[in-house]
C-alpha cells in the first residue's frame, strides 16, 4: 500500500507543475514537472484517495489519462517513491528494531504511548519488582548482573528513562551495554533540564563515563556537584515527582532522535540538553577520551570525576 507524505506541502503552480516543500523556509524544495503534460500530477495530488496499492494506482491512472504510456507511469511512481513523496505504508507502520526501555513503573504508560504512536514495539523493564506483569512489564534487577545480561542480550537498543540524575543506575546499565555491545540511550531530568545521551557507537564516541567527564569538566560548582553525586552513589533517593510536561517532552525528543538514527547511516553524535527554564536546547559533541576505565583496556585507570 502506498500513502502520500504528510510532512510535505504540494503547491500547485499549474496543472503540469507542483512546488514541493517541507516548510515555508525549508531548504528542501523542488519543482516537480509533468514532462508529458498528461495531468498525472494533478490526479495524484488532488484526486486519488490514499492509501492505495501500487497496482490499483497504476490502473486508475491508466483509466483516467488517455494515451499515456504505462512505462511513464511506472517511472514517475518510482521517482516519487525515491524522493519520499510517496512511501510504502508497511515501511511506516513496521519498525523491526528490538528495543527495550528501562524506567520507573509509574512512567511506563507515558513512554509506551509515545513509542506506539511512532509504531515502535518496545519491551518495558522496571527497576522495582511490579505487583503483576501487566502490559508485559518485566523486572530488571541491576544488582544481579548475570540475569540482567541474559534479559538484555536480544535487544538492539537499550533506553533508560529517569526522572532524576541517577549515576549508580547509569553506571550499571552502561557496564551491561558495554559487555553486550548494545546501543544505549540515556534520558533523564535534572531539575529544570532534560539530558539525552545517545551512546550508539562505543568504538567511536566512548561510553557514559566519557560523557560524564565531558559534562563535569564544564561545571563551575564542581565541588557541590561531587558531594551530591557521592551521596547519590551511596543511596539513590526516591525523588519527588517531576514535571509531567517536562518528562513528556524528554520522551518525545528521545523518540525523534531514535527516528533519526533509524533513518540515517552518516551521523554526527551529540548529547542534548533541554533547558526548560530558559527554553534553550543545546548540544555537545560526544568525545571518546583516551584510556577510559570502562570502555578501554586498562581497567586500573580512574579519573578525578568518578
Amino acid at each position: 500500500m502506498l500513502k502520500i507524505s504528510q510532512t510535505m506541502q504540494f503547491i500547485r503552480c499549474s496543472r503540469y507543475e507542483y512546488l514541493v516543500k517541507k516548510g515555508s523556509i525549508s531548504n528542501y524544495s523542488f519543482n516537480l514537472k509533468d514532462e508529458e503534460q498528461s495531468g498525472i500530477l494533478e490526479i495524484i495530488f488532488e484526486e486519488i484517495t490514499f492509501p492505495i496499492s501500487r497496482d490499483d494506482l497504476e490502473a486508475q491512472l491508466l483509466m483516467r489519462i488517455e494515451d499515456i504510456d504505462s512505462n511513464y507511469i511506472k517511472s514517475l511512481l518510482d521517482q516519487l517513491l525515491e524522493v519520499e513523496i510517496l512511501c510504502e505504508l508497511s515501511a511506516v507502520t513496521e519498525k523491526n528494531m528490538k528495543i527495550c526501555v528501562i524506567t520507573d513503573s509509574e512512567k511506563v504508560d507515558v513512554i509506551m504511548n509515545a513509542f506506539c504512536e511512532q509504531s515502535y514495539e518496545i519491551q518495558p523493564f522496571v527497576f522495582e519488582n511490579p505487583s503483576s506483569e501487566s502490559n508485559n512489564i518485566k523486572f530488571l534487577e541491576l544488582q544481579n548482573e548475570k540475569n540482567a545480561l541474559e534479559q538484555l542480550k536480544d535487544f538492539e537498543y537499550v533506553l533508560v528513562f529517569k526522572e532524576h540524575f541517577s549515576p549508580s543506575t547509569f553506571y550499571k546499565v552502561n557496564k551491561l551495554c558495554l559487555e553486550l555491545n548494545k546501543k544505549l540511550i540515556i534520558s533523564y531530568l535534572d531539575g529544570n533540564e532534560g539530558i539525552i545521551i545517545p551512546l550508539v557507537n562505543f568504538s567511536q564516541i566512548g561510553c557514559y563515563n566519557d560523557f560524564e567527564i565531558l559534562r563535569e569538566s564544564s561545571f563551575y560548582n564542581l565541588l557541590d556537584y561531587q558531594i551530591m553525586k557521592e551521596q547519590l552513589l551511596q543511596q539513590d533517593y526516591p525523588h519527588k515527582p517531576s514535571n509531567n510536561l517536562h518528562f513528556n517532552i524528554l520522551v518525545n525528543q528521545t523518540v525523534l532522535l531514535l527516528n533519526h538514527y533509524s533513518s540515517y547511516t552518516n551521523i554526527n553524535y551529540y548529547a542534548y540538553s533541554l533547558d526548560f527554564e530558559r527554553m534553550i536546547n543545546t548540544k555537545s559533541r560526544l568525545l571518546k577520551f583516551p584510556k577510559c576505565p570502562s570502555c578501554q583496556s586498562d581497567k586500573n585507570l580512574v579519573h578525578a570525576f568518578i
